[in-house]
């Protein structure tokens, strides 16, 4: 007892250390950087991983860009977040055009989802955010907004508007959980298509997810 007396006394009786600031954040060149500045960063950096951005004036200039890409790649069937996205009738294109345009909240289960991803010859879904930094679209998942249609499909076309580019990470970060409430359950940064290396440092693209990536980025949203 007496020795548990004297080192509870002497824990007590310490100074308490004061907490130490956290060191200033490093000032980033490309957080200064404009829009036009930012958009010619995004372009880029996700060139140099084998992504396309095209630049829509309006809703209907990313349709014909979404013409465009699938008369270039041959699509004939697409699984899409939503009947709208950002504003651009994907359903209603998808019948002019004669494609087949599957929507998830129109399947039975998770099971239908599946299969309708992976046999669809790409996937359309919304991009939330775009970080010129690196050329990194993020995008929020929900279940009305599955992860799986960015990854199952071989390609992956990410429809956006220009006010949701940011110059860098942090400025993401901040906005997707600066209230703690509303966390999201699954977040995704998506750099370019999916790509690994073999033990010989080869690279591939396509093992773990799509080949392609095309980014639509609307200039009037």
């Amino acid at each position: 007892m007496p020795a548990k007396e004297e080192i509870l006394g002497r824990l007590k009786s310490a100074t308490k250390r004061q907490n130490i600031d956290r060191p200033a954040k490093p000032t980033l060149s490309e957080i200064t950087l404009n829009r036009q500045q930012m958009i010619r960063r995004l372009e880029s950096e996700l060139s140099m991983r084998a992504g396309v951005l095209y630049q829509a004036r309006d809703k209907e200039d990313a349709l014909r860009i979404l013409l465009d890409i699938i008369t270039a790649e041959g699509l004939k069937s697409f699984v899409a977040s939503s009947e709208k996205i950002h504003g651009v009738d994907i359903a209603s294109f998808g019948s002019q055009k004669g494609l087949s345009v599957t929507i998830p909240k129109d399947l039975a289960n998770r099971d239908s989802l599946r299969d309708a991803a992976f046999a669809a010859d790409a996937g359309i879904t919304s991009a939330d955010f775009a970080v010129a930094e690196t050329g990194t679209i993020g995008i929020i998942f929900n279940h009305n907004h599955p992860r799986l249609l960015s990854i199952a499909p071989p390609l992956h076309i990410a429809i956006m508007s220009v006010k949701d580019l940011y110059p860098v990470y942090e400025n993401v970060m901040e906005i997707v959980f600066k209230n703690t409430k509303e966390i999201p359950s699954q977040f995704s940064f998506i750099t370019g298509p999916s790509a690994t290396s073999d033990i010989q440092g080869t690279e591939f693209k396509g093992m773990h997810g799509p080949k392609k990536v095309f980014v639509i980025m609307i200039m009037d949203g």
